[in-house]
């Protein structure tokens, strides 16, 4: 039996059972599709192409020690597919399922009943521990730990060989260019290329400050895992990771094993986000809260510009969105900050707060990133607001300025008690110090006290709008489809993502 295996954002040999089913029933013919229409969406960057455009080329050689080359193909899925079905005796697809954008979800619906009509099998195999259809979060968590306790799969030593493939011109790897973002620079995508030696130096060095380091910006670059971009591609297996960092924690002590369970931690949170948009796919579009339409429909040119190029007048706030545009990463709290202070104190409208930042990340991951923007944005009604002070967060987590000044240079020559605050500079200071407002770095683009309060006399007044009845059943329903826990729930139906309407 020949055997499609369609390789998505699952670009590895190691624990993919796709591929172990496949080897299992006969011969395999591996594919990866590059789909231009994907790469026009509006989450979608330049920068998330390179980094994978660069796994792909890893998979490829990889498979081709295996004595199989991987067939790179261009164009829609369902065009592709078909002309594989036409050019090779294929018997089944194997693949694995995908939590990804509205976009990816239209495709994969495509592509069943392309296959449907073809009169082929498609076997989806479960990638993390998010289940379709699930009837209730009640049964998530024991669901999710079997999944992550169970048997990883060993890498295939050997293909079958179906197919001789020369390796892809150039031409097919190159894609309209996008304007909003700069390319990743060389030495960025170097970063990358070596998964498994980010994953040891995490392992078994980089971990024992993990926690310490965590919210601190300057040094989070280094000792968080950095092992987002190789988990949103696919290159890493979730599974593996978990039940690696649990074994190597028993066997450590002190820093090093309070790291490796922190992490341990967040890659449970990683699955718990994804079921979230898994069961309710609209979360792309609308808020989490329904009652929460409408709250942000205003638009603020000058904020969002600002905000978005790190020119708002608020040094950690730029130098976190600057860092961001720079390098496609940046720490949690610096991501949770720069959407709190855009959702709150700008008031701009989390969904398009949601496109720019998913541009910005290299490691986009639709299932995480939604869920979190609305957690931070204020718009689940299940998590307290969270209104980051940005001078607070600045003095406590940055205090010498090491990463203000990195990123935001015009600033660099401030002592450290102007630093965070330099709009109280007088005109001689600005001049001592070479950086004169307005000229050299902005004004606040709004006074801090101020947009804080009225961002909560907004929230107030729109809750009046709604008899406490109606806001106390509707946080109800959405704890019951949504919210954490291992105790049972009363139970609510779950939404198919083909019973949504996705135009109400």
């Amino acid at each position: 039996m020949l055997t499609l295996v369609w390789f998505k954002r699952d670009l590895r040999l190691d624990d993919h059972e796709p591929l172990h089913r496949a080897l299992a029933a006969g011969a395999v013919l591996p594919v990866y599709i590059i789909e231009p229409d994907y790469w026009r969406q509006p989450d979608t960057s330049t920068r998330q192409w390179q980094l994978t455009a660069q796994a792909v080329q890893q998979l490829d050689a990889a498979l081709r020690k295996l004595g199989q080359p991987l067939l790179v193909r261009r164009g829609p899925a369902t065009q592709v597919i078909r002309q594989l079905l036409q050019q090779f005796p294929i018997q089944q697809v194997c693949s694995h399922q995908e939590t990804g954008n509205l976009w990816t979800y239209q495709r994969d619906e495509a592509v069943g009943r392309l296959l449907q009509e073809c009169g082929i099998v498609w076997q989806q195999c479960r990638q993390h521990a998010v289940f379709r259809r699930l009837s209730s979060r009640d049964l998530w968590f024991s669901q999710a730990d079997a999944f992550l306790r169970s048997p990883c799969l060993p890498a295939p030593d050997h293909l079958p060989f179906v197919w001789p493939e020369p390796p892809p011109p150039d031409s097919i790897w190159q894609l309209p260019p996008r304007h909003e973002l700069a390319p990743l620079a060389a030495q960025q995508l170097v970063f990358y290329q070596q998964p498994s030696q980010l994953l040891q130096s995490f392992l078994h060095t980089r971990s024992r400050q993990y926690r310490t380091h965590i919210s601190l910006p300057a040094k989070a670059e280094t000792s968080c895992s950095r092992l987002s971009v190789p988990l949103s591609l696919g290159q890493l297996s979730l599974r593996r990771l978990q039940q690696d960092c649990y074994q190597l924690s028993k066997h450590s002590s002190g820093q090093h094993q309070l790291g490796l369970q922190a992490l341990f931690s967040r890659l449970r949170w990683h699955c718990h986000f994804m079921q979230k948009l898994e069961d309710e796919p609209a979360l792309e579009f609308f808020p989490m809260q329904p009652l929460y339409r409408g709250l942000r429909n205003e638009h603020h040119p000058a904020y969002w510009q600002a905000w978005s190029t790190g020119f708002t007048g608020y040094p950690l706030i730029d130098a976190a969105m600057r860092c961001l545009r720079s390098t496609g990463w940046l720490h949690f709290r610096g991501r949770a900050m720069l959407t709190a202070f855009a959702s709150y104190q700008l008031w701009l409208d989390w969904r398009s707060v949601a496109l720019h930042l998913a541009r910005c990340f290299n490691d986009y991951e639709p299932g995480i990133h939604y869920p979190q923007i609305q957690m931070q944005a204020g718009t689940t009604s299940i998590n307290p607001n969270r209104m980051y002070n940005p001078l607070k967060q600045s003095q406590q987590k940055d205090p010498r300025g090491d990463f203000i000044r990195r990123w935001c240079p015009e600033l660099a020559a401030l002592p450290d008690n102007w630093l965070h605050q330099p709009w109280l500079l007088t005109h001689n200071l600005q001049l001592q110090y070479h950086c004169v407002l307005e000229r050299d770095y902005p004004l606040p683009v709004v006074d801090l006290v101020t947009a804080t309060r009225l961002a909560r006399q907004r929230i107030s007044a729109w809750h009046q709008q709604h008899p406490n009845t109606e806001w106390q059943q509707s946080r109800t329903q959405v704890m019951t489809r949504h919210a954490s826990r291992k105790r049972p729930q009363p139970k609510a139906k779950t939404v198919n993502r083909a019973q949504l309407d996705f135009d109400w």
